[in-house]
């Protein structure tokens, strides 16, 4: 059987616009993730590559790849991909329409997708409407309201003497920690407004209250109806105030806490309220004192799946395919190991020095010198968390080393 993997950063979503590094490594090493993951499970892979990271000859082990060479005749080599294909997974942010519209095509051709439907994309990417569907059903959410952009500030300021400091300030719709500020002072929220504004480009902000806690994720397997939490995921986040970058870097898999189990409930239940979120799922939460509490809901392939891929044991591709397109959810799921998994910045490495970092089998994004700076993606497994931070530590030494030869 023949499978079409879309990424949207690496298969030409950013052909118009120069490719942002760090964004870059997460979505390319989903992407090589997922097609080790097929492979392995005995399909035939094909996929799209930016012609500008072709250059650099990446080890993707995929049977055919298509070179997009500009944003003009992407979705034509798109249709292409899908057009040989049986069945189809879509790594694609939800913001700005981009997942639906790229599974739109995907529906005109009548492709077994393995996504979420598009309906139930729509239901969860508005993060005010999904706030406040789950508070209707009773699970934990953090106090939330919109505010225009344009409107006056002080409507913002009165709904933050509401809320009370610290609060996060983020775009209504998108992904990550793209927009997204804790402000701790009034001063701080004029800046916060603007930078929404100018990096997320959306009319409307959520304010909400900053809940004090763990960052964590469930990372499901849903057939659409019913969903089975598989890991609880810690997140490593740097949430800033306005006049710095909040983002996200990496992540453990599985994260022993002891409010596990109630993770995975809140998480399946969820999941479960939303027909058609099926395939793979994340949940993004707070492990707060007094609970769980959900932040928003990732309906695709999110970055943990790099981390959850190296520990299951279960393949992961014929877990999503079972679920998506016969009805079955994965039994007596148990990670074996856990896995450490993050960024590192880098300098720009000559072609020779770059392609060593090919051979390292725990860098799953090299550092693609297409900036000053450019952010490889290292992932290692142990049996105990030590175990693999050490292996972690050891590997990023190694990619240092390579990086003091140029």
């Amino acid at each position: 059987m023949k499978v079409a993997i879309f990424e949207y950063v690496s298969g030409g979503g950013f052909l118009d616009k120069s490719l942002p590094s760090s964004i870059l490594s997460e979505g390319y090493g989903m992407l090589s993730s997922a097609l080790n993951d097929f492979k392995e499970a005995g399909y035939q892979t094909y996929t799209l590559l930016d012609s500008r990271l072709a250059l650099f000859q990446p080890p993707l082990r995929a049977d055919r790849i298509r070179l997009v060479r500009s944003q003009g005749e992407l979705k034509i080599k798109f249709v292409d991909l899908l057009r040989d294909a049986d069945i189809s997974l879509l790594i694609a942010p939800e913001s700005e329409g981009i997942l639906a519209r790229f599974l739109s095509l995907n529906n005109e051709l009548g492709i077994e997708s393995l996504n979420c439907t598009i309906g139930s994309i729509s239901a969860v990417c508005n993060k005010l409407k999904l706030n406040e569907k789950l508070k209707e059903n009773g699970l934990p959410v953090p106090e939330t309201n919109e505010v225009e952009i344009e409107e006056d500030i002080e409507k913002a300021q009165e709904i933050v003497e509401n809320i009370g400091f610290p609060i996060v300030i983020k775009p209504s719709e998108g992904v990550g920690c793209y927009g997204l500020s804790v402000v701790r002072k009034f001063s701080q929220l004029p800046l916060a407004i603007s930078k929404i504004k100018e990096e997320a480009r959306t009319n409307t902000c959520l304010i909400q209250d900053f809940i004090k806690g763990i960052h964590a994720s469930v990372s499901l397997i849903s057939n659409g109806k019913k969903a089975m939490p598989l890991t609880l995921n810690l997140q490593m986040v740097s949430l800033n105030t306005p006049d710095k970058t909040s983002s996200y870097f990496g992540g453990v898999v599985p994260f022993d806490h002891e409010l596990k189990e109630k993770a995975f409930r809140i998480a399946k239940t969820t999941v479960e309220l939303f027909k058609g979120l099926r395939g793979y799922v994340g949940v993004d939460l707070v492990l707060s004192k007094s609970g769980p509490v959900i932040i928003e809901i990732n309906p695709r392939l999110t970055v943990s799946y790099i981390g959850l891929k190296r520990v299951s044991n279960l393949n992961l591709a014929k877990a999503m395919v079972k679920a998506s397109l016969d009805d079955e959810l994965p039994e007596n799921f148990n990670p074996s190991s856990y896995s450490i998994f993050s960024k590192d910045a880098l300098p720009a490495l000559k072609d020779d020095l770059l392609k060593k970092t090919y051979s390292m089998q725990e860098v799953v994004t090299p550092p693609f010198p297409l900036n000053n700076q450019n952010f490889a993606f290292l992932v290692t497994k142990g049996k105990s968390v030590e175990e693999a931070k050490a292996l972690f530590k050891k590997a990023r030494q190694k990619l240092r080393s390579i990086v003091e030869l140029r």
